[in-house]
C-alpha cells in the first residue's frame, strides 16, 4: 500500500478541522443575505440609491422610544446611550431597535452585505428611553430637551403618545428642538390631538402596506404630514435577532433616516425647510396627492436628495445676517472701555492708599532691624 506523505496528511487534518466551522459560518453569510429581498420598504423609497450619495455620516438622529439594543450586530458603533427617562431602567426595548435598524443599520457579515440595512447607515444614534404615556408628559418633554441639547438634527418621538392630549410642556419642548436646529418626526395618531394635528413643528407620519394602501393602525387624519412603508417590514429585534414590525412607529424611521441623508449632504437647509423638501419630493399614493392619511404623499429619498440640492441652490453653509451680527458684536465699544478703565484706574489709586496706610508710622518708632539692635545691646549690658 502506498504511504501517504506528511504534508498531504497534515493539509488534510487541517481541512477536516476547519469544515464544522466553515459549516457552521455558511449559514449564518446567507441568512443575513437572505433578509436583502425582504426589506421592500427600503427599495420602494430609494433608500439604497440614496445612501450611495451619501450615507448621513456626521448626523445624530435621537430615538425617544423604549430603548436601543445597541449590542446588535446590525448597529455595531451606531448607538450612544443617553439619559435614561422611564424612572425604571429597564433593558433595551423592541420598538426602539426595531426603528434604530430602520434608521441606521449597519447591517454585518461580508462588506455589511448582510442583516440590515437601514436608510441612513452613516449616521449615528442617541437612545433615550422615555414614558410616553401613562403620565409621563414632563418626562417626554425633558427627553425633547435633552436630545436637542445633546446635538441631535433629527429627533423621533415615540408612539406611546401619539393619542395623548396636547401638553404645554411637550409643545414647549418641541419648539425649543426646532429652534435649536433639530427637525422633530413623530407617527400619526388618531384625533386631533395626536402628533398629525395637536403639535406644531412635527412631521407626522403615516404608513403603508406593499400596495400603499393605509396600513392598520394608521390614520385616515387630514393632518399627516407624509407616509411611509410601515407593514411587514423586516427589523432588528432586541438580542441580535430579527423580527417583523408594523405601524406608523416603524414607518417614522423611514422619514427621520431621510432627513439624516438630506441634512448630512445640505446642512446649510433648516429644520422647516427639510421637512418641506420631504413633503415636496413625496411620491403620490394611488388617491392621489393630498389624500387623508397620506399628507404629501409617500417619502421618496432619491427624489427628497434631489429637491433638496434646488432648495439649496443660493443658501449659504453659514447665516450671513448671524455673522453680521457677531462682527458688529467684535467692534471696539469706546464708551464702555473708557468706563472700564477709569474704574481701574480708581482701584490701583485706591489699593496704593491702602498699601500706604499699612505700613505708615505716625509715632516714630524705630525701625524692626533698629529696635533689633537696641535690645541686643541691651541684653549684652
Amino acid at each position: 500500500m502506498r504511504s501517504i506523505p506528511p504534508a498531504v496528511r497534515a493539509a488534510s487534518a487541517v481541512c477536516a478541522a476547519l469544515l464544522p466551522v466553515l459549516a457552521h459560518a455558511a449559514p449564518a453569510a446567507a441568512d443575513g443575505a437572505e433578509l436583502r429581498p425582504e426589506q421592500w420598504g427600503m427599495e420602494q423609497i430609494g433608500a439604497p440609491a440614496a445612501a450611495e450619495a451619501n450615507d448621513g455620516g456626521g448626523i445624530l438622529v435621537a430615538v425617544l422610544d423604549d430603548g436601543v439594543d445597541g449590542d446588535h450586530p446590525d448597529l455595531a458603533d451606531a448607538v450612544t446611550e443617553g439619559t435614561d427617562f422611564t424612572g425604571g431602567g429597564g433593558g433595551p426595548g423592541a420598538s426602539g431597535t426595531a426603528l434604530a435598524g430602520v434608521i441606521a443599520g449597519r447591517g454585518h457579515g461580508r462588506e455589511f452585505t448582510g442583516g440590515v440595512v437601514g436608510v441612513a447607515p452613516g449616521a449615528d444614534l442617541l437612545s433615550v428611553p422615555v414614558v410616553a404615556e401613562g403620565g409621563g408628559a414632563d418626562r417626554l418633554a425633558e427627553a425633547v430637551r435633552y436630545a436637542a441639547g445633546e446635538g441631535a438634527q433629527v429627533i423621533t418621538l415615540p408612539a406611546g403618545a401619539a393619542t395623548a392630549e396636547p401638553d404645554e410642556s411637550v409643545q414647549a419642548a418641541v419648539t425649543y428642538a426646532a429652534d435649536g436646529g433639530a427637525l422633530v418626526v413623530a407617527p400619526a395618531g388618531e384625533g386631533e390631538s395626536a402628533y398629525s394635528g395637536g403639535y406644531r413643528d412635527v412631521l407626522s407620519v403615516g404608513a403603508v402596506t406593499r400596495d400603499l394602501a393605509l396600513a392598520a393602525g394608521s390614520p385616515a387624519a387630514e393632518g399627516v404630514g407624509l407616509a411611509a412603508p410601515g407593514a411587514d417590514i423586516t427589523a432588528l429585534e432586541p438580542g441580535g435577532g430579527y423580527t417583523t414590525a408594523e405601524g406608523t412607529g416603524v414607518a417614522t424611521g423611514f422619514v427621520a433616516g431621510t432627513a439624516a441623508l438630506v441634512r448630512a449632504e445640505y446642512p446649510q437647509l433648516r429644520p422647516d425647510e427639510v421637512a418641506e423638501v420631504l413633503t415636496a419630493s413625496a411620491a403620490a399614493p394611488p388617491a392621489g396627492a393630498g389624500a387623508p392619511g397620506y399628507g404629501a404623499g409617500v417619502v421618496d429619498a432619491r427624489a427628497a436628495l434631489e429637491q433638496a440640492g434646488s432648495s439649496a441652490e443660493g443658501v449659504p453653509l453659514y447665516d450671513e445676517e448671524l455673522a453680521r451680527d457677531a462682527d458688529a458684536d467684535n467692534t471696539v465699544n469706546w464708551p464702555l472701555w473708557s468706563a472700564v478703565a477709569a474704574a481701574a484706574v480708581l482701584l490701583v489709586a485706591a489699593g496704593v492708599v491702602l498699601v500706604r496706610r499699612a505700613t505708615a508710622n505716625p509715632y516714630g518708632f524705630p525701625e524692626r532691624s533698629e529696635r533689633s539692635r537696641r535690645g541686643g545691646a541691651r541684653r549684652r549690658r
